[in-house]
C-alpha cells in the first residue's frame, strides 16, 4: 500500500498503522513498537548537531585536549596488535 507523503497524510498513516497490527500478537505487536523506538533514535542521532562536522571542527575538538602529537607516527600494526 502505498500512501502520500504530504504532512496531511501523518494522522492517516498512524491510524492505519494502529488498524493493521490491531491483529497481531502481543509479541508481535511489542516487536512494532521497538522498531519505533529503534527509528526515533535514529531520527535523533541524525538530528544532532553537537558531533563535529567539518575539518575545523574537529581539529578545535582535539585542540582542547590540549596534547601535543607532534612526531608521533600512527603504527597500524601496533594498533592491531592491542
Amino acid at each position: 500500500m502505498r500512501l502520500s507523503t504530504d504532512k496531511q497524510n501523518h494522522m492517516q498513516y498512524a491510524d492505519i498503522i494502529a488498524m493493521e497490527i490491531q491483529s497481531f500478537t502481543y509479541e508481535r505487536q511489542a516487536e512494532v513498537l521497538d522498531f519505533v523506538e529503534f527509528l526515533k533514535v535514529k531520527q535523533s542521532r541524525t538530528l544532532d548537531t553537537s558531533t563535529p562536522k567539518t575539518v575545523e571542527e574537529i581539529e578545535a575538538f582535539f585542540r582542547s585536549f590540549n596534547v601535543d602529537t607532534n612526531g608521533y607516527k600512527f603504527d597500524r600494526e601496533e594498533a592491531n596488535a592491542r
